[in-house]
C-alpha cells in the first residue's frame, strides 16, 4: 500500500483582510506620537513651574533651564547670598530628577567699590581746570568744551554716577554778585553736559562765590586760580 501525499488546504491569500494590520499600524503610530508629545511637554511644564519659583525668590539675576527632568540654575549671585532654600523648593517639583547649581558667584560690594575707584580715577584724569569763563560772565572760554565733552562721555557711560559742579570766584566785586555769578557758572556747566546727553539727576550744581579761595586774591595769578570750576564725584 503506497503512502498518500500530505495535503493542506491554505486560505486564499487574496481573501485575507489587510485592515487589522493597518489599524494596528495606525494605532501604534498614534500611540508613539502621544507619548512623544507627553515627553516633550514634561520639560516645558517643569520649566514653567520652576521659573515661577525663581521669579518669586527675589533673586533678580537668576534663571532656570529645564534639560529633560533636570533643572539647571544659571546667572550671577552675591557670594553672601544663599540659594539653598530655592534649590529645596525646585527639588520638590513633581517630576524633577536633580537640580544643578551652575551659578556664577561674585562679591558685589568689592565689585562696586572697584567700579567706583575706576570712575573716580577717570574723572580725576580729565583736565577740568581747562573749563574757564569770560571775565564777569558765564560764557565759556575757547577750549573749555574739550574737558566738558570728556566728562559727558564718562557720565553717559556710567548713568548711575553723579558729580558735583562747584563754581568759585575771586573776591573782586560785591560778595552777592560773586555768589550769583558762581552759581550761574556752575549751572552753565550742568546745562552744557545735559545738552550732551547727561541726565540732570547726575548733576549737582552749586556756587560758592569767593568764600573758598585756593590762592591769594592779592595777586592776579592768585585771583585767576580762585576763579574756577571744581568737579567731584558724589557717592
Amino acid at each position: 500500500m503506497s503512502a498518500q501525499p500530505l495535503h493542506i488546504d491554505l486560505p486564499d491569500a487574496e481573501g485575507l483582510s489587510v485592515w487589522p494590520w493597518l489599524i494596528a499600524l495606525v494605532s501604534g503610530a498614534c500611540l508613539i506620537a502621544i507619548v512623544a508629545q507627553q515627553l516633550k511637554s514634561i520639560p516645558e511644564s517643569l520649566q514653567a513651574e520652576a521659573q515661577q519659583l525663581v521669579s518669586a525668590s527675589g533673586h533678580e539675576d537668576l534663571d532656570v533651564i529645564a534639560n529633560g527632568r533636570d533643572l539647571i540654575l544659571v546667572g550671577t549671585i552675591d557670594t553672601r547670598q544663599s540659594v539653598a532654600p530655592l534649590i529645596d523648593q525646585l527639588d520638590l517639583i513633581d517630576g524633577v530628577r536633580i537640580v544643578r547649581d551652575d551659578l556664577t558667584r561674585i562679591d558685589v560690594e568689592q565689585q562696586a567699590a572697584q567700579q567706583t575707584r575706576e570712575f573716580v580715577q577717570s574723572l580725576a584724569g580729565i583736565e577740568t581746570s581747562a573749563v574757564a569763563f569770560q571775565p564777569g560772565s558765564n560764557s565759556f572760554t575757547a577750549g573749555s568744551d574739550v574737558a566738558l565733552k570728556s566728562i559727558a562721555r564718562l557720565l553717559t557711560a556710567n548713568p548711575d554716577r553723579r558729580i558735583r559742579i562747584e563754581g568759585h570766584t575771586d573776591d573782586t566785586g560785591p560778595a552777592a554778585v560773586n555768589l550769583r555769578l558762581s552759581q550761574e557758572r556752575a549751572q552753565a556747566v550742568a546745562s552744557y553736559l545735559e545738552g550732551l546727553g547727561v541726565a540732570s539727576s547726575q548733576l549737582i550744581a552749586k556756587g560758592y562765590g569767593s568764600t573758598q579761595p585756593i590762592d591769594d586774591n592779592r595777586t592776579e595769578e592768585g585771583r585767576a586760580r580762585n576763579r574756577r570750576i571744581e568737579i567731584s564725584y558724589v557717592d
